[in-house]
């Protein structure tokens, strides 16, 4: 489930900023709802890992800092749909979802490397 999560993230992050930095250059190819929907793919991956990280207590404040940045892509997604053309929401935008990927791979493989510690 962990590869699963952090290949959505992966694929899904990486599809996304190529279709907004399309839309910002005016050349996009798909509807902004596909954008949106992946972006919304890759916050919610990483809050589920999120989640996941805090109930099997590995790195607490990254896992709380998860949950927090997959509900300000998403805030800051809306907030650029309402405001087109604002250009600080059009910079932080691109870099939250950079950093989730980076904080999406960052939890998964703490995850991975505390399901392979044997515990006795």
């Amino acid at each position: 489930m962990i590869k699963l999560l952090q290949w959505i993230i992966r694929l899904a992050g990486i599809a996304a900023l190529i279709l907004g930095a399309a839309y910002w250059f005016g050349t996009s190819f798909a509807p902004i709802d596909v954008h949106m929907t992946l972006g919304g793919l890759v916050a919610l991956s990483l809050a589920i890992l999120g989640i996941w990280a805090s109930f099997a207590r590995i790195r607490l404040p990254a896992a709380l800092a998860a949950i927090i940045w997959a509900a300000a892509i998403v805030y800051v997604g809306t907030l650029e749909g309402l405001r087109t053309g604002n250009r600080f929401v059009q910079i932080v935008h691109p870099i939250l979802g950079i950093g989730a990927i980076g904080l999406g791979e960052m939890l998964a493989a703490a995850i991975s490397r505390r399901k392979q510690i044997p515990t006795s």
